[in-house]
């Protein structure tokens, strides 16, 4: 858990809209050159930095040691958008930090398997989840951290990655087991 993390409550500055962190697209032509997000003044005493700093937005914001861990393991569908990370007073407290976009889906799901609602608006999403079920068949086998084609919210790493980030000490990250998962994150 990332305790008393400083907390990022904005994209940077002329960055694509929100909701399209979260397709799966490429987003480097749109993303703002020298991007900085900061601390929210909402958190004052929060100024701890970690390897996956929490954020409103749900994204992964990624340090510079994640990102070298991240890419040593041929995560083939990582697209980085750098960013330079400020505390609440504007010093750059986090200068090789990004956002981690990854492109593309996995039809992970077992549509017939998982309990589930879908979506009121984005019909062909899961809006809430249950119990999640997997198909493990239909997951390329190169595929090691993904977002699910029905749920591109989720994303879903193998298990060797989460190895990877536990022997590198990399922190600010939680995971859940995801067959069974019920939708809830603490």
């Amino acid at each position: 858990m990332a305790e008393e993390a400083g907390y990022i409550e904005e994209l940077p500055n002329g960055s694509p809209a929100d909701w399209k962190f979260h397709e799966g697209i490429a987003l480097t032509k749109d993303f703002p050159m020298g991007g900085e997000v900061s601390f929210s003044t909402n958190y004052p005493d929060n100024r701890n930095l970690y390897d996956f700093q929490p954020n409103i937005m749900r994204n992964l914001l990624v340090s510079g040691r994640a990102r070298k861990l991240i890419e040593s393991l041929s995560v083939t569908n990582a697209e980085w958008l750098p960013v330079v990370v400020k505390d609440h007073k504007g010093t750059i407290v986090g200068p090789d930090y990004a956002f981690l976009n990854l492109l593309g889906t996995e039809d992970a799901i077992d549509m017939e398997r998982s309990e589930y609602e879908m979506d009121s608006l984005e019909k062909d999403q899961i809006g809430n989840i249950d119990e999640l079920a997997l198909s493990t068949s239909t997951i390329r086998p190169d595929a090691k951290m993904f977002r699910c084609t029905k749920e591109r919210r989720l994303i879903l790493i193998r298990e060797d990655v989460l190895a990877a980030f536990e022997q590198a000490g990399l922190t600010g990250f939680k995971v859940y087991e995801a067959e069974g998962w019920n939708g809830l994150e603490l």
